[in-house]
């Protein structure tokens, strides 16, 4: 067994968990431990979910076999928690340390059902130590008998990514959707938007989350002038578009700390997002982004009309670059991460 060296388990393209993935092994790459990664969604989008999981499991200890590392770090999120946390079981039976990276809601114990609480509690027999998004979310675990370490770590990114420079608010027009297609994301919200102001440039970018919903959105973006599909984007041309876009719409139902929103702060794209999950620890509305209310076009409609009006957009995206810089890049956890793991 090697002591500088990490498997890591998780999603390596998609949404903020692969991102955080992504973002978490470099860190650790940089300061010279050897680092594997085992995607787990690249095996769903091949074969079925649970068979992805138990083709999954197999290769942790193939892996844990081949590679010897010391510790397993996995990526996981609230929904299908008992099945992520399995690959920290295995690594534990192997004699790993285990390091639990979860992407929960940050008044979890209010937000799970028995079942699922139970679930995650049961889990503390084979995690040494689980990193929270939020303080609050510690809090929610710690108070409920959680007794092994925790530690909280925002969601962040490497800013040696991002574009060099950037075009002010006043240059840019178009309004950006980011993330998974998927209507509790607000998509279908967005269209009806698009819909009420054929003056404005609508563009959505990111994968489906499934086929039904894909082809309902096809035929429903093709009787619109003002909004285009672009698909999946990554790394440089995701940071592109964020970077010439004015406004990032966001009305979704559903999320806990959406990495898309500390990108949109960090390259000037002003947040239109509803307050969900842990929103409220990257946004506040009317100093650094505005909160929409999810189904209310109206709303959106007239905040849109209202932005476009003001003089201080300008520094509104100003002040959120300041607090993204201060608060939510990987310079800021760096140390924090690594003594984690070196005291795992």
């Amino acid at each position: 067994m090697n002591r500088r060296r990490i498997l890591f388990v998780g999603g390596t393209t998609g949404g903020g968990v692969a991102t955080i993935n992504n973002e978490v092994a470099a860190i650790f790459q940089s300061a010279g431990y050897e680092c594997r990664q085992l995607d787990t969604e690249a095996l769903k989008k091949r074969l079925p979910v649970a068979l992805a999981y138990v083709a999954g499991y197999a290769l942790l200890v193939l892996e844990i076999l081949r590679f010897r590392p010391r510790t397993v770090y996995l990526q996981c999120a609230q929904t299908g928690y008992l099945h992520q946390s399995l690959f920290l079981l295995f690594a534990k039976i192997l004699g790993r340390r285990t390091i639990a990276h979860f992407h929960a809601k940050s008044n979890l114990r209010e937000s799970c059902s028995s079942a699922q609480w139970r679930r995650i509690m049961f889990s503390h027999h084979y995690t040494d130590r689980m990193i929270l998004l939020t303080e609050p979310c510690r809090s929610s675990l710690v108070d409920n008998g959680w007794t092994k370490a925790t530690h909280v770590i925002p969601n962040f990114i490497d800013i040696r990514d991002l574009p060099e420079s950037f075009p002010p608010v006043i240059q840019r027009d178009q309004i950006l959707y980011l993330g998974r297609m998927d209507e509790e994301k607000g998509i279908f919200d967005i269209l009806r938007v698009a819909d009420r102001m054929p003056n404005h440039s609508f563009v959505f970018v990111g994968n489906f989350a499934d086929k039904g919903q894909e082809d309902n959105f096809a035929d429903r973006i093709a009787k619109l002038d003002n909004a285009s599909w672009l698909g999946p984007m990554y790394d440089r041309r995701k940071y592109d578009i964020l970077a010439r876009s004015r406004y990032l719409l966001f009305p979704t139902r559903r999320d806990e700390f959406p990495m898309t929103l500390i990108e949109s702060t960090l390259l000037g794209c002003i947040p239109l997002v509803t307050l969900v999950g842990s929103v409220g620890e990257i946004i506040e509305d009317g100093f650094n982004g505005f909160f929409i209310s999810p189904g209310d076009i109206d709303g959106m409609v007239a905040k849109i009309r209202e932005l476009d009006t003001r003089n201080d957009l300008q520094a509104i995206a100003d002040r959120a670059r300041e607090r993204a810089l201060a608060k939510f890049t990987s310079d800021g956890v760096r140390d924090h991460l690594l003594s984690i793991v070196e005291q795992a």
